[in-house]
């Protein structure tokens, strides 16, 4: 009779502790929404900035050719074509703004705030990536703080105490009821009055023995079901570890890209200064100067964009560690 109580609290308790963790599970997923959509503003705040530096340099770009225009060293479709350019560079900037505030409304409404503004403490180049974690790794004992493996696991152990209340079942069970009396609770009575425990509950004791079948086919159904759920609990660990794994190769990466990005993009930049100068003394054309600018602020976006994902790769190894990493 213990035995059998015992073993229902275990799987009442496991049934709560694993509902507790889907809401844990809901939380985590939260927090990395919230840190995604935050690292995606910093990114179109950086993209803004590069817009809008390259339309102040496109238009000292076209002021020059317009000079060089009216000395009659390039013709109209020299202008043209860096009016082009301007325009292009330009067009970018309402539309990085309205994506801006798309993004910060989205982000309110995660917070479940209204509409509006979202301040920022810091730009996308200040934001301090560590290495740390690539150069250690990640202890595989951090999976035990994911939500879902927590859950299965919980899950399975519900199912294994069930199989111990099934098991229980095939016994005799001894049905306690308020017509033993005071006596029923004497244990020196129990076995010498006539009014004693046994002698009052004894048409209580029951035998499971009609009920065989039926006990029998639930207690291969409990441990039907304690398989399946160790079954999940292992598919729930390899995935886990596929995710962490997935995150930690992005990160490596990622770095990588970001090395090649900034290099490109500095190099870029120094071609359009180059291309200036060269243009202004005759050595290039204009041509040379629109092709290194538009190139340059590619470049440009290219990097943040590679610098959110970087960011958004921490925030999916967070999310893949049940954010049981910092």
């Amino acid at each position: 009779m213990w035995g059998k109580i015992r073993r229902q609290k275990q799987a009442a308790l496991a049934d709560y502790l694993q509902s507790f963790e889907a809401g844990r599970a809901v939380q985590t997923q939260l927090v990395a929404q919230v840190a995604n959509a935050y690292y995606n503003l910093l990114m179109m705040d950086a993209q803004l900035a590069i817009a809008k530096r390259n339309v102040l340099l496109s238009d000292s770009i076209v002021q020059m050719i317009q000079l060089q225009k009216t000395a009659g060293e390039v013709t109209e479709l020299a202008v043209q074509q860096a009016k082009a350019q301007q325009q292009n560079a330009a067009l970018l900037v309402p539309q990085f703004e309205q994506a801006i505030t798309l993004q910060e409304n989205g982000l309110r409404l995660l917070l479940g705030d209204w509409p509006g503004a979202v301040s920022r403490n810091v730009e996308l180049n200040n934001v301090v990536v560590e290495d740390t974690v690539l150069a250690t790794g990640v202890p595989i004992d951090l999976l035990s703080h994911r939500p879902d493996v927590r859950a299965s696991e919980k899950a399975l152990v519900a199912a294994n105490a069930r199989v111990g209340v099934a098991q229980g079942n095939m016994y005799p069970s001894l049905n306690l009821t308020a017509t033993g009396g005071l006596n029923a609770y004497k244990a020196s009575n129990w076995f010498s009055m006539p009014a004693s425990l046994f002698s009052t509950v004894a048409g209580s004791l029951t035998q499971p023995i009609f009920q065989r079948r039926a006990l029998r086919t639930q207690l291969e159904v409990s441990k039907a079901e304690r398989e399946q759920r160790v079954i999940e609990f292992r598919q729930s660990v390899t995935g886990a570890v596929h995710e962490v794994t997935n995150a930690l190769v992005k990160l490596d990466k990622l770095k990588t890209q970001q090395d090649v990005a900034t290099e490109r993009a500095e190099t870029l930049n120094q071609a359009v200064q180059n291309a200036r100068l060269l243009f202004r003394s005759g050595m290039a054309n204009y041509l040379e100067v629109i092709t290194a600018q538009t190139n340059a602020l590619q470049a440009e976006l290219t990097k943040a964009d590679v610098t959110r994902q970087q960011l958004s790769a921490r925030v999916e190894l967070y999310q893949s560690l049940g954010g049981g990493w910092k």
